[in-house]
C-alpha cells in the first residue's frame, strides 16, 4: 500500500448533554434485576482499565440476563446517558471506560448456551471468559481458535469488540474469522440478528435494522477503490470499520463483521454463535536465542516458510523483567540458554507426534546454516511447553514491571507491518525512540509481522506527556510509509482513533462517520473511539497535574519509591481476575466482584491516596470494605506480573485506620493469639471444652464477631516445649546442628508435627536446637497492629541472629511464620536491625525445603498423596519442595490439586462477616478434592490453618509433610 501521509485536523463529536444522574439511577433500580451502583467506590472500580485512561463513569450495571441489558439500554437511550460494555477490562487503549454507564457481562451474562460438536460451533452469552469456554469444549476436542495472552480473564465479548487475533493467528485468523451469528441490540432498542444473508435478501423498510444494511453496502460499494487504496494488505488490521468485508457484490452480507472490531461503538452483542476449531493433536515447540533483535526478526520470513502454527518474540528487556518474580525466573533459567538479546518461540501442529521432530531438526538445520541464532532448545513434552508459554504469556504485565515513574505504556504497541519487512520497520522504529531518548520492551507476533513496542515514558511530566504525543504521531507516520496497519488486534480506543482519519484518509473517515451516525444516531455507544474521538493525551490516568502521595509508612517501600508508587505498580492488565487455576485472588473467584480482585483493591487504594474518593488518606470506610475480603494469601505478590502485594498495602491500611477509628477488640485478641494460647494451653482440656462450648461460641459471635459455626483449633496441654523438656536428645559428636523455630501453633497446637520433623532430622544425623524467641509476629501483621509487630519482629530477629551469623540453617514448619522472616521483616525494620533481619532471611528455609535433599530410607505408604499447598508456600515458590519430598515415598503417585486457597487464612475464616465467603473459597476446588479421595488416598497440607479448614468443613483429615514421612522411616 502506498498513500500520502497526511495529518487532517481532529474532529470531536459534540460533548453529550449532562444525565440527572439520580432520576437514571432510580429507573435503572426499579428496572434492573442484576446490580445497579452508583457509589463512589463502584465508580473508582470501573474509572481505569489496562490502558493510560482514567475515566470516572456516572453509574455501573452487573446484569443478571439479556432483560437487564435491553432495559439499560432503553433507560440511557431516552436520557441520552452514554454506555461503555465491559467485560474483563483488560482494554489497552480505553476501550472498556467511559463517561456514561458502565455494563460489566462479565460476572452473571456468560453462559455456553449450546454446543454442536458435529458441526463444531456453540451459542454463547459475551461475558464468558475465553479460557473457561474452552475448559468446556476441551472433552469435546474443540476450542475457540484465537488464543490471546490474555484468555484467562479477557471474554469473548471483549474479543469481538477489538477483533482479537493471538499468537497463531498466522494458521487460525482473528475473531472475525470465527464468528457466525449475532444477536445485537441496536441503539434503539430493538434487537437485530445477524448472519450470513444473500444480498437480496436482507432486511428492508424503515427499521434501524434496514437502515444499517442499506448504509454499510452503499458505503462500501461507493467506497471500493478508497477502500481497496487505503486498507493495510496485510493479515491484520483491526483499525476502523471493517467496510472491506462487503466490497464484493458477489458475495453474500453478515452484518457480524461490521460489528467485530467496532468496539462497542455500533450495538451491544447479546449473543453470538462462534465456530470452533479442533484441538491439535500433537504440538512442539523450540526455542531460538538471539544475540540481536534485528537478527531475530531477519529469521522470521525464514522460519516462516516451515509453516509454524506460531513465531513469539521476546526481547532482553522481558525477559530481564521475569527477574523479579520467583516462578517465571525459574523457568527463564531453565530454558534460556546465555543473555539473549531477543528470543523466538516457534510452535509446530502435526496430527502425529513422530512428525514433530523431523521438523525441528529442519529448520535448526537452516537457521544454522544462514548463521541465525546461536541455541535452539526444542522441546515435545507438553508440560514444558506449558512453562515456555506462560512465559511469553506474561509479557504484558513484564512489560510494565518498572518500578519508579517512567513505565513501559501501551500506546503505539500494536502496529503490522508485512513480515517480510519487519526488521527494517523495527530498525526505523526503535530510532525513533532512541531519538526520544527512551528504551521499549518489544514482544508479540512475529509470525504476522505484529510487535508489542513499549516505550518508556513518564506520563507524570508535562515532558513525558509531550514525548508520549510526539512519538505516537511519528510511529503513525512510519507505519503508513510501510504499508501497516496501526491497530492489528487491540484496537483503537483513546490511542489509536485519533489517528483513523490520517491512516484512512478523508473519504474512508467520513464513511466511519456516517456508519457510526446510522447506527448511534444519538451517539451514545462508548463515544470517543474509532471516530470523532478526543486528543490523545485527553482523560490521562495520570498526567503532569498528577502528585504520587508519600504517606508515611510501616514498611519500607524504597525499592518502588515509597507506598503510593508500590500501589501505582498495578497498571490493570487483570491477571487477578482468573479463576480456573492458581491461587490468587481467592476472593474474586468466590464473588467474581472487581472490588475483591487485586486490580480493584489497588485502584481503589490510589484514589483514595490521591484524594478521589471524598476523603483524605487512608481512612476511608469505602476502602475498609473493599480490602476486606483480602485474605493477605500474598498470591498477588507472586502470581501478578509485576509484584503488586495487596496483602501489605492492607497491613498498611489497617494500621492507619485503627489510628483513625480505634482498633477494635477482636483485632487485638487475635493479633496476640500467642499470648491467649499459654492460657489455652495451661488449662487445657478444660479450656478446649469451654472454648467449644455453644455458649462461649454464642460471646464470641457476640463479643468478637468470630461465627458461632466455627470452632478454635484445640490447645494441647503437653506443648511441643514441655515434651522436649521431658524428652531430652542427645546427639553424635561433629554432628551438624540445624535450628527448629518453635512457632505458636507448633508448639500449642501441633506439638505432634516438631516431634515429626526432630525425628526426621536426627534420623538423618543432624544435631536439632529447637528455639522459640517469640511469636514470629504474623498474627499482629494480618491485623494491622504493626507498632507490635515490628517490636515482635524485632525480638525475634534479635534472637535468630547469633544463629544466622554462624551459618546455621533455621528450619520453620509454618509457612506463613516463615514469609515473616523472609519477606516481611527486613521491610518492617529500620537501621541495624534491617540489616539483621536479611542475614537471618537468608538463613530461614521451609522444612520441606530442607528434607527434601535428605537421604531418607521410606517405607511404601499410600497410593497416592493429594497435596494442598499454603499459600504463603506458594508465593515463596516453595511448593515443588513440598512435592520432591512426597515423591520420595516408594510407588506413590503426588498430586498437586492447585485448588488455590483454602478460604481459612490465619484468622479470616473465623469472622461472622466471612464465614460464607470462606467457605466459597474452600468448596471451589479443595472440598471437592478432599470429599472425593478414594480409600487409602491421603491429604497433606503444610499449614495448619489449611488443614483445620478441610477438617471443619469437609470431615477429613489432612496431614503435614512430616507426620507423613515420619510414619514411612524405616
Amino acid at each position: 500500500m502506498s498513500a500520502t501521509i497526511n495529518r487532517p485536523v481532529q474532529i470531536q463529536a459534540a460533548a453529550p448533554a449532562p444525565v440527572d444522574t439520580e432520576t437514571l439511577r432510580r429507573e435503572l433500580e426499579s428496572r434492573i434485576e442484576g446490580e445497579v451502583r452508583f457509589d463512589a467506590i463502584a465508580r473508582a472500580l470501573y474509572s481505569t482499565d489496562a490502558s493510560v485512561y482514567q475515566i470516572q463513569p456516572t453509574g455501573v450495571v452487573v446484569p443478571r440476563h439479556r432483560q437487564d441489558i435491553l432495559g439499560a439500554l432503553e433507560i440511557c437511550r431516552r436520557h441520552r446517558c452514554p454506555i461503555t460494555m465491559r467485560g474483563g477490562g483488560t482494554s489497552q487503549c480505553g476501550q472498556s471506560i467511559g463517561s456514561g454507564l458502565q455494563i460489566d457481562i462479565s460476572k452473571y451474562y456468560n453462559r455456553v448456551l449450546e454446543v454442536n460438536a458435529e458441526e463444531c460451533w456453540a451459542r454463547v452469552e459475551p461475558g464468558i471468559v475465553l479460557d473457561e469456554l474452552n475448559a468446556q469444549l476441551a472433552p469435546l476436542g474443540l476450542r475457540f481458535a484465537p488464543d490471546i495472552s490474555t484468555a484467562n480473564r479477557a471474554t469473548l465479548g471483549g474479543m469481538m469488540g477489538n477483533n482479537a487475533a493471538g499468537a497463531r493467528s498466522v494458521l487460525w485468523g482473528q475473531t472475525i474469522d470465527h464468528v457466525l451469528e449475532m444477536d445485537v441490540a441496536l441503539s434503539d432498542s430493538s434487537v437485530a440478528h445477524f448472519r450470513e444473508t444473500p444480498r437480496n435478501e436482507v432486511p428492508a423498510g424503515d427499521t434501524l435494522e434496514a437502515e444499517c444494511y442499506r448504509t454499510v453496502l452503499g458505503l462500501a460499494r461507493d467506497n471500493a477503490d478508497e477502500i481497496r487504496l487505503r486498507y493495510p494488505k496485510i493479515f491484520r488490521n483491526v483499525g476502523g470499520y471493517n467496510l472491506d468485508k462487503f466490497t464484493d457484490p458477489a458475495q453474500p452480507v453478515n452484518l457480524s463483521k461490521i460489528m467485530v472490531g467496532s468496539e462497542g461503538t455500533l450495538g451491544v452483542i447479546l449473543e453470538t454463535k462462534v465456530r470452533l476449531v479442533p484441538l491439535p493433536k500433537a504440538k512442539a515447540l523450540m526455542v531460538v536465542m538471539f544475540s540481536d533483535l534485528l537478527e531475530s526478526l531477519e529469521a522470521t520470513p525464514v522460519i516462516l516458510r516451515h509453516k509454524p502454527s506460531a513465531v513469539e518474540v521476546m526481547d532482553k528487556s522481558i525477559l530481564d523483567y521475569t527477574r523479579q518474580n520467583a516462578g517465571l525466573d525459574q523457568i527463564r533459567r531453565t530454558y534460556i540458554e546465555g543473555d539473549p538479546a531477543s528470543t523466538l518461540s516457534v510452535e509446530f501442529y502435526a496430527d502425529r507426534k513422530e512428525d514433530l521432530p523431523p521438523r525441528l531438526e529442519a529448520l535448526e538445520q537452516e537457521l544454522r546454516a544462514r548463521h541465525l541464532g546461536y541455541a535452539y532448545r526444542k522441546e515435545t513434552d507438553p508440560a514444558a511447553q506449558a512453562k515456555v508459554w506462560s512465559l511469553r504469556e506474561a509479557s504484558l504485565g513484564l512489560s510494565m514491571a518498572m518500578k519508579g515513574d517512567a513505565k513501559s505504556i501501551s500506546f503505539v504497541e500494536d502496529t503490522a507491518v508485512p513480515p517480510e519487512r519487519l526488521r527494517d520497520y523495527i530498525q526505523r522504529f526503535l530510532e525513533i525512540i532512541h531519538r526520544h531518548g527512551t528504551t521499549a520492551g518489544i514482544y508479540a507476533h512475529a509470525s504476522v509481522g505484529c510487535l508489542h513496542v513499549r516505550p518508556v515514558v513518564n506520563m507524570k511530566t508535562e515532558e513525558g506527556v509531550h514525548k508520549f504525543e510526539a512519538i505516537a504521531q511519528e510511529v503513525a507516520d512510519l507505519v503508513l510509509e510501510f504499508g501497516g496497519a496501526l491497530s492489528s488486534e487491540h484496537g483503537d480506543g483513546f490511542t489509536r482513533s485519533p489517528f483513523n482519519q490520517q491512516m484512512f484518509g478523508p473519504a474512508l473517515y467520513e464513511a466511519f462517520r456516517q456508519v457510526k451516525r446510522t447506527f448511534d444516531p444519538l451517539g451514545i455507544l462508548n463515544p470517543g473511539k474509532i471516530v470523532d474521538a478526543p486528543p490523545i493525551a485527553s482523560n490521562l490516568r495520570f498526567g503532569a497535574a498528577y502528585r504520587t502521595p508519600d504517606p508515611q509508612t510501616w514498611f519500607d517501600y524504597t525499592e518502588y519509591g515509597g507506598l503510593g508508587r508500590a500501589v501505582e505498580m498495578c497498571s490493570g492488565v487483570g491477571a487477578c481476575r482468573k479463576k480456573l487455576a492458581g491461587t490468587m485472588c481467592p476472593s474474586y473467584m468466590a464473588t467474581r466482584d472487581e472490588a475483591h480482585a487485586t486490580r480493584g483493591r489497588a485502584n481503589v487504594l490510589r484514589l483514595a491516596m490521591t484524594g478521589l474518593l471524598g476523603e483524605a488518606g487512608l481512612g476511608d470506610e469505602g476502602v475498609y470494605e473493599v480490602l476486606d475480603l483480602c485474605l493477605q494469601c500474598r498470591a498477588c505478590k507472586a502470581e501478578c506480573p509485576v509484584g503488586v502485594d495487596v496483602a501489605r498495602f492492607k497491613s498498611e491500611f489497617l494500621a492507619d485506620y485503627w489510628s483513625r477509628h480505634g482498633t477494635p477488640l477482636r483485632a487485638r485478641a487475635l493479633g496476640n493469639i500467642h499470648r491467649l494460647s499459654v492460657w489455652g494451653s495451661r488449662f487445657a482440656p478444660l479450656s478446649n471444652l469451654v472454648a467449644r462450648s455453644a455458649p462461649m461460641r454464642w460471646l464470641m459471635e457476640k463479643w468478637l464477631d468470630i461465627d458461632r459455626r466455627r470452632t478454635l483449633p484445640a490447645w494441647k496441654r503437653q506443648t511441643f516445649a514441655h515434651w522436649l523438656a521431658a524428652n531430652p536428645r542427645s546427639a553424635a559428636a561433629g554432628a551438624t546442628t540445624v535450628t527448629l523455630f518453635n512457632d505458636t501453633f507448633l508448639n500449642h497446637y501441633d506439638p505432634e508435627i516438631g516431634v515429626a520433623m526432630l525425628a526426621i532430622l536426627e534420623r538423618s544425623g543432624y544435631r536439632v536446637d529447637v528455639v522459640r524467641p517469640g511469636c514470629c509476629g504474623r498474627p499482629l501483621i494480618s491485623q494491622g497492629l504493626l507498632g507490635e509487630a515490628r517490636a515482635q519482629v524485632a525480638k525475634v530477629v534479635e534472637g535468630l541472629f547469633p544463629i544466622a551469623s554462624r551459618g546455621e540453617t533455621i528450619l520453620f514448619c509454618e509457612p506463613s511464620c516463615l514469609s515473616v522472616l523472609k519477606d516481611d521483616a527486613p521491610s518492617l525494620l529500620r537501621g541495624d536491625l534491617q540489616q539483621k533481619a536479611r542475614t537471618v532471611a537468608d538463613a530461614c528455609m521451609l522444612f520441606d525445603e530442607f528434607a527434601a535433599k535428605l537421604d531418607l530410607p521410606l517405607a511404601a505408604g499410600p497410593k497416592r498423596v493429594l497435596v494442598h499447598g499454603h499459600c504463603h508456600q506458594k508465593s515463596m515458590g516453595l511448593l515443588p519442595a513440598t512435592m520432591s519430598l512426597l515423591k520420595r515415598i516408594p510407588s506413590a503417585t503426588v498430586v498437586d490439586l492447585d485448588a488455590g486457597c483454602c478460604g481459612m487464612a490465619g484468622s479470616f475464616g473465623y469472622y461472622k462477616e466471612h464465614y460464607e465467603v470462606s467457605e466459597a473459597i474452600a468448596n471451589r476446588r479443595l472440598l471437592t478434592a478432599a470429599k472425593s479421595m478414594d480409600s487409602g488416598d491421603v491429604l497433606v497440607a503444610p499449614g495448619t490453618s489449611c488443614r483445620h479448614q478441610v477438617a471443619e468443613l469437609g470431615g477429613v483429615s489432612a496431614v503435614h509433610p512430616a507426620v507423613l514421612i515420619r510414619s514411612l522411616l524405616k
